[in-house]
């Protein structure tokens, strides 16, 4: 829009008291409107692509909590975070002054540097508190929690949160129902997956009621996979994501058989950034029983840190702070 002012003034000649003062008494405003310019310039592709990245980017991150979750997590910033909460997060900078070792075998745990023992010394410890004269529970699940540096090469972005199945090389019984949808086109191949433990096999028919919401996705843990599927599940890459089959989780391949006997006896491998503090990160996972030789133990537990050091660039650094074991104390009925 042009303006175009045209001011006539003309000044009056007062007593030489006002004399000093120079008063307009007429002035005329002429408005002359232009032609509206367009200021909308048009994108490249490139450009809408990298908007429509952005945009999706930005609603990833506003699905990754609910409402009531992100309610928590107000609140949660006047608390502690889940890294700070018992035992804590490791940080060797505020140790630094502290003696390496205690005195006796009796002292206050933040009075001395964090005492770190062998895979073999915890599970000592660990088995002579559940004897049958203590706990009485010998074949407690042995729970491993990792922590975890989410930071990557941009400052601005840390580790998505995911789940996955590892593999280990002694599988045990660890009590949770995983119910597995199976994506196959060939009807034996479908009957196969049932049969090796695939809760439904489907074929590329579903996936247009898939897309159309007229197929429950939510009723399964995990989704697998075989390779003559991969194209045709691309589009449902923003609907099922992180149960999205692919080479990197083990979902996708040509043994179904495989695959399922590995997501029905691998261990869970849960990464969770902390609400409170985004650069720290959790892991929670169940690697084995205390019943189970310590060698059986440790394999497992090499497994699931090689599994979980795979989710970080290697150059930024050691992806896990530090890592200890728990038992559960009661067996759950």
């Amino acid at each position: 829009m042009l303006f175009s002012i045209r001011t006539a003034v003309s000044f009056l000649s007062y007593d030489s008291v006002y004399s000093n003062f120079l008063r307009p008494v007429v002035a005329e405003y002429l408005q002359q409107r232009g032609r509206k310019r367009s200021l909308k310039q048009t994108i490249t592709r490139q450009q809408k692509l990298e908007r429509r990245l952005k945009k999706e980017e930005r609603e990833a991150a506003r699905k990754q909590y609910n409402f009531m979750e992100r309610i928590n997590i107000r609140r949660m910033r006047n608390l502690l975070s889940p890294s700070q909460q018992f035992p804590g997060r490791l940080c060797q900078e505020a140790e630094a002054n502290l003696p390496a070792h205690p005195l006796t075998n009796i002292f206050i745990r933040s009075k001395v540097k964090t005492q770190h023992l062998s895979v073999a010394e915890a599970l000592i410890r660990h088995r002579e508190i559940q004897q049958p004269s203590i706990y009485n529970n010998p074949g407690a699940p042995l729970r491993l929690r990792l922590e975890l540096n989410m930071n990557t090469e941009k400052q601005s972005k840390m580790i998505t949160n995911s789940e996955e199945i590892v593999p280990v090389p002694f599988s045990f019984e660890h009590r949770e129902k995983r119910a597995i949808l199976a994506f196959v086109n060939d009807p034996e191949l479908q009957e196969a997956a049932v049969e090796a433990g695939a809760e439904l096999a489907v074929g590329q028919d579903v996936v247009k009621n898939i897309l159309k919401g007229q197929f429950r996705i939510d009723d399964y843990d995990f989704c697998v996979a075989h390779t003559n599927m991969a194209s045709f599940i691309l589009p449902l890459r923003g609907i099922l994501r992180t149960k999205f089959p692919t080479r990197l989780n083990g979902g996708l391949g040509d043994d179904l058989p495989d695959i399922l006997l590995r997501f029905r006896n691998g261990v869970k491998l849960s990464i969770k950034g902390d609400p409170v503090y985004p650069i720290w990160g959790l892991s929670d996972v169940v690697v084995g029983k205390l019943d189970m030789a310590t060698e059986q133990i440790e394999a497992n537990i090499a497994a699931v840190v090689k599994a979980a050091c795979a989710h970080r660039n290697a150059a930024l650094g050691p992806f896990i702070n530090r890592y200890g074991s728990n038992s559960e104390l009661f067996e759950e009925q």
